[in-house]
């Protein structure tokens, strides 16, 4: 399917939408892995036939999978379009918002920002209004008046009126704001958050110290044994993950979907943790063995710690024997 941009091209709310969809763009193959851009096309393609034989919600699904592979503002607008279609106002609303931020000058901004007024005034008349929080950098943890509801970039739908807002992400310095959320406009509020100097230069550690003379006993085996329980638990995330991601995939609303695709993303989380642990024990376990089996009273020093970072974790053993 071949399609374009053509002025005038949107509707507003009651008249009937357009048919056209906007291709992502066309990228230099040297910028992007060719398997990539293959699968982003593939994804962008089986979008459009969905869109076009009306299984909108399909539509929807395969339209966020190609912008993860790829993002850009076209597959902002045809998200924002299938949602419209399945009757999902908060949704349509957020990506078009959304493709606005991403092409603030495209052609047909006037024509969008005309919709995303109108859908705000439908969500006004249903008592809420939405509000989107972006942060640099993205991934921070966003509590509302108390209550964590999701990372950055995030999108919602609270009551008009005053809010507390804050921030939070490891390493960097926790951000306060009492947001104030007109009751007929959406609003955005992108924060830039300061890292936290004193808690970048202290990593989470631990390490002992082994004495010449005695053996090891039983801690090389604990060791590998503690590795090997938390291997097992990434596996048990792992797959808790992929349950999620399939329960995403069928959620009707966008709401549902973000539900299901951050809880997706926090096992992802504490799945790649665990898997980074459970592989370093069971290394430090292996290597405590070894130097055991040679006989401890040769060492003279050794010692072995553990760091977690926000992306990985490592581990490290050293020593003079």
């Amino acid at each position: 399917m071949h399609c374009f941009w053509r002025r005038r091209s949107l509707r507003i709310a009651s008249e009937a939408p357009p048919k056209k969809l906007q291709p992502p763009p066309q990228q230099p193959a040297r910028t992007l892995r060719r398997k990539s851009a293959e699968r982003t096309r593939a994804r962008y393609q089986e979008g459009a036939n969905a869109y076009s034989a009306g299984r909108y919600k399909d539509a929807v699904d395969l339209f966020l999978e190609a912008d993860q592979l790829s993002p850009s503002a076209p597959l902002s607008f045809n998200v924002a379009r299938a949602y419209e279609h399945i009757g999902d106002d908060a949704g349509a609303l957020r990506w078009y918002r959304d493709y606005l931020r991403r092409a603030p000058t495209a052609e047909n901004s006037a024509d969008v920002k005309a919709i995303v007024s109108a859908l705000a005034l439908t969500l006004a008349k249903k008592g809420v209004q939405q509000l989107s929080v972006l942060s640099s950098p993205a991934g921070a943890t966003v509590t509302v008046d108390g209550t964590p509801v999701g990372v950055t970039p995030w999108t919602g739908e609270l009551n008009p009126g005053k809010h507390k807002l804050l921030l939070t992400y490891r390493g960097y310095s926790d951000e306060q704001r009492t947001v104030m959320l007109p009751a007929t406009e959406p609003r955005e509020i992108n924060l830039q958050m300061e890292q936290n100097a004193a808690a970048a230069s202290v990593p989470h550690s631990a390490a002992s110290a082994v004495s010449p003379g005695p053996r090891l006993g039983p801690v090389p085996w604990l060791s590998m044994g503690v590795g090997a329980a938390a291997l097992g638990a990434a596996l048990a995330f792992e797959v808790a993950r992929r349950s999620a991601e399939s329960d995403a995939k069928e959620q009707a609303t966008q709401l549902g979907y973000q539900s299901r695709l951050e809880t997706e993303q926090s096992r992802q989380t504490a799945a790649r943790v665990l898997a980074g642990v459970g592989g370093g024990l069971v290394i430090v376990g292996g290597v405590l063995l070894l130097l055991d089996s040679q006989g401890t009273t040769r060492a003279q020093a050794m010692s072995a710690g553990f760091a977690c970072m926000p992306q990985l974790c490592a581990v490290s053993a050293r020593g003079r024997f």
